[in-house]
């Protein structure tokens, strides 16, 4: 699995984006209007009352960023006509270069399997949280996340171990624990 962002090409490809204002649902349903494909990680947060009560929203894990499954020429389109404040992120490629920042196919849909997720606890990582974990490559065998690969980690202050799946540069999403026994050690492969 690739670890880092690949080389966008003219096909349609998962282009990571940036919004202003914290306005990522806002383009999502724009994009959702215009039959583009995207996707933003939610979480559900519990807020305190100034009655004792305690509510739940579903809110933006990453704020102000949102994930388009699409060609570039479509997102330049939508850009200009509908979503000005959208903007591509940028990486360094290996030579130096600036690049549109993308993320191969099966790792985004192993990352929206696990953020996309209501029935497991998943945690959000920071690019350094993520950066520093140590471990096998690995392939879930059995449960919701059958499939999904990522590293097998062992997290701070959480009891057993975790699948990870990172988003090199930007943030990385862990499965609740998994007991070893659910997991395959496979190679690592570039995508």
């Amino acid at each position: 699995m690739a670890e880092g962002p690949t080389n966008c090409e003219e096909n349609a490809r998962w282009y990571v984006m940036r919004v202003t204002y914290q306005r990522e649902l806002i383009a999502k349903k724009i994009l959702d209007e215009s039959g583009i494909e995207s996707f933003v990680p939610m979480r559900t947060t519990k807020k305190l009352l100034s009655n004792g009560r305690t509510t739940q929203k579903k809110e933006s894990a990453l704020h102000n960023y949102i994930f388009i499954h699409s060609t570039k020429e479509s997102i330049d389109d939508i850009k200009l006509h509908r979503i000005p404040w959208l903007r591509y992120v940028m990486h360094n490629a290996d030579n130096g270069e600036r690049r549109k920042m993308c993320v191969p196919d099966k790792q985004m849909y192993d990352f929206i399997a696990i953020a996309g997720s209501d029935d497991e606890k998943v945690t959000y990582l920071s690019h350094d949280e993520a950066a520093l974990a140590v471990g096998d490559m690995v392939r879930i065998k059995n449960g919701p996340f059958k499939g999904i690969e990522g590293k097998f980690i062992k997290l701070k202050n959480i009891r057993g171990k975790s699948v990870v799946v990172r988003i090199d540069g930007l943030t990385a999403v862990a499965t609740a624990t998994i007991p070893a026994r659910f997991v395959e050690k496979i190679s690592e492969t570039k995508n």
